[in-house]
C-alpha cells in the first residue's frame, strides 16, 4: 500500500474558461458519469469542461471506456493502464499523466480504481527501467512508446514482434490505446486543464519519458 498523495506546492490554478457545474451537466450525461467518478474517486476537472459540449463528451466518455475496459478487452486492463501512463508521459501531457500514475499508485481497496504500485515501480514503468514480463508486453511497451512519439515511423522490428505476440485483435486495441491518449492529451494540453491539486505531483513523471 503506498502513502496518500498530499497536496503540495500553489494552491490549484483556475482554468482559463470556467468549468460547468456538475448540477448543470446534461442529464443524459449522468450514466457516464456516475461510474466516471466511481472509478476515479472524485469528478476530475477535465470532466467539468468537456461538459460544455455534452454531445461530444458522451461519445468521448464511452470511447474511453470501450478502449480501456470494455468487457470485449483482448489486452488486460492493468497492461493498458501501464501503457496509458506511457503514451501520456510521451506525449507531455501532465495531466493525463498525473491521473495516469496516480491511480496506478493508488491502494485498490480504496474504494476507486487502484492498482497499488510503490512510486519506484512507476517511474520504472513510465523511464523504461521496469522490464516487461515477457516479449508479448515488451512488445506492447516499445510499440507504444515508438507510435507515440511518431505513429509513421515506428520500426519494421517492432510490427514483426506485435505479429510474433499479438493476435490481429489485439493489434488493433493496442493502436486504439496510442491514439486515443494522443487525442485526449492534445485536447487536455490545449484547454490547459489544471492538475488537480492532490495529484500534481505526479505530473513530474512526465520528464521520465524522454531519458
Amino acid at each position: 500500500m503506498t502513502d496518500a498523495i498530499q497536496p503540495v506546492g500553489p494552491a490549484e490554478p483556475e482554468p482559463f474558461i470556467p468549468y460547468k457545474d456538475e448540477k448543470d451537466f446534461a442529464p443524459y450525461l449522468r450514466p457516464v458519469v456516475e461510474p466516471y467518478k466511481r472509478r476515479m474517486g472524485f469528478l476530475p476537472n477535465a470532466l467539468k469542461l468537456y461538459a460544455w459540449r455534452p454531445e461530444i463528451a458522451e461519445t468521448l466518455w464511452q470511447l474511453n471506456s470501450k478502449i480501456m475496459r470494455d468487457p470485449s478487452q483482448t489486452l488486460d486492463q492493468f497492461l493498458k493502464r501501464r501503457l496509458a501512463a506511457v503514451a501520456c508521459a510521451t506525449n507531455g501531457c501532465g495531466y493525463c499523466t498525473a491521473h495516469s500514475c496516480s491511480m496506478l499508485k493508488r491502494d485498490p481497496e480504496s474504494g476507486a480504481e487502484g492498482w497499488g504500485l510503490s512510486d519506484q515501480e512507476v517511474a520504472g514503468i513510465v523511464s523504461g527501467d521496469l522490464a516487461p514480463k515477457d516479449e508479448f508486453e515488451r512488445g506492447c511497451f516499445d510499440f507504444v512508446r515508438a507510435a507515440s512519439r511518431d505513429p509513421g515511423a515506428v520500426p519494421d522490428d517492432i510490427y514483426d514482434r506485435l505479429k510474433a505476440h499479438l493476435t490481429p485483435e489485439q493489434i488493433v486495441e493496442l493502436a486504439c490505446v496510442v491514439g486515443f491518449w494522443k487525442f485526449y492529451n492534445a485536447v487536455h494540453d490545449a484547454l490547459r486543464i489544471p492538475i488537480e491539486a492532490s495529484l500534481a505531483p505526479d505530473a513530474r513523471y512526465v520528464a521520465l519519458a524522454g531519458q
